[in-house]
C-alpha cells in the first residue's frame, strides 16, 4: 500500500488528483503544515475528497507543537490534547492510521560548544512515558496511534518505549531513513509485527535529508518482505516523490 506526504506546494485537492493520477493507495497529511493543519481543513472536505478519489487517509500528528518529553508539565500537557484533538480529527474524517513523535530534550550552547547531556534526562523520560504516556494511551484507541522511531534512544527511553508495547495496542510508524541517520532504533525492527507505516527517504547516513530513494545510502532490505502495511514516501517533492515511487517498485520486484 504505497502513498506520499504531499509535496509541501501542493494544495490539498491537488495532492489527492496527484495521488489518483500516479497510482497512489493513500496520503498521509502533515498537520504541521499550514495548508493541512486542523486550523486550515475540515474533516468533511478530507471526507469529500477520499471518497472523490477513492484515496485513504493518513495523518501525522503536528510535531512542532508537541513534545511529550517536555521538563514542562504544562507542555506535555497541552502536548496530549492536541493529540487527543488530531485522533478526533481522525475519526470525523476517516483516517486510517495517526502517527506521532514522541518529542525530544535541548542541549545547550556552552563555551567548549553544544553540549548535550543525555543522562540529565534520562530518568523523566523513562517517568513521564511509563507513567502519563501509558495513562492516555489507556483511555483512547491506542492501535489508531503510531509512535514514529525519532530521536537517539538511550537505555532508559527505550525501555520505555518497550513498556508501552507490552502494555498497551500502540501501533509503531518505522522511519527507515531515521533508523540510518538518528541511532539506536532497533527496537521497532524486533517489534516490525506492530509497525503499520513505514515512512520512505533517503540519506547519506548521517544527515535527515529526505532525499528520493537511491539517491542515498539507506538499505531498504531492513523491511520484512512479508510487510503488507502502508508505506508512505516522506520527500515532500513531486519529482521526488515520482522517483521514489519508480524506485520501490523496482525493488518489490
Amino acid at each position: 500500500m504505497l502513498g506520499f506526504q504531499p509535496s509541501i506546494d501542493q494544495k490539498p485537492k491537488e495532492a489527492f488528483e496527484f495521488a489518483k493520477n500516479h497510482g497512489f493507495y493513500h496520503i498521509e497529511l502533515l498537520m504541521d503544515h499550514p495548508l493541512y493543519s486542523i486550523e486550515k481543513l475540515s474533516p468533511t472536505e478530507i471526507l469529500e475528497m477520499k471518497e472523490c478519489y477513492e484515496i485513504d487517509v493518513l495523518l501525522h500528528a503536528p510535531a512542532t507543537s508537541t513534545n511529550f518529553l517536555s521538563i514542562s508539565e504544562v507542555m506535555r500537557r497541552a502536548s496530549y490534547k492536541e493529540l487527543e484533538r488530531t485522533l478526533k480529527f481522525a475519526e470525523k474524517c476517516d483516517a486510517r492510521l495517526v502517527t506521532f513523535h514522541i518529542g525530544w530534550n535541548p542541549g545547550f550552547i556552552t563555551a567548549k560548544g553544544f553540549v548535550f547531556p543525555r543522562e540529565l534526562y534520562s530518568d523523566h523520560n523513562y517517568r513521564v512515558i511509563t507513567t502519563e504516556m501509558f495513562n492516555f494511551l489507556k483511555n483512547v484507541n491506542a492501535e489508531m496511534l503510531a509512535l514514529e522511531n525519532t530521536i537517539p534512544l538511550d537505555e532508559k527511553l527505550e525501555l520505555a518505549i518497550e513498556f508501552l508495547i507490552d502494555n498497551t495496542d500502540i501501533s509503531l510508524t518505522f522511519d527507515i531513513g531515521h533508523y540510518f541517520c538518528k541511532g539506536n532504533h532497533d527496537i521497532f525492527l524486533k517489534h516490525f509485527d506492530r509497525v503499520k507505516n513505514v515512512h520512505l527517504h533517503d540519506n547519506d547516513l548521517k544527515s535527515d535529508l529526505h532525499l528520493a530513494l537511491g539517491d542515498g545510502k539507506v538499505n531498504l532490505n531492513i523491511i520484512p518482505r512479508d510487510y503488507k502495511g502502508y508505506m508512505t514516501i516522506e520527500c515532500r517533492d513531486v519529482e521526488a516523490i515520482l522517483k521514489s515511487k519508480e524506485f520501490i517498485e523496482r525493488w518489490r520486484r
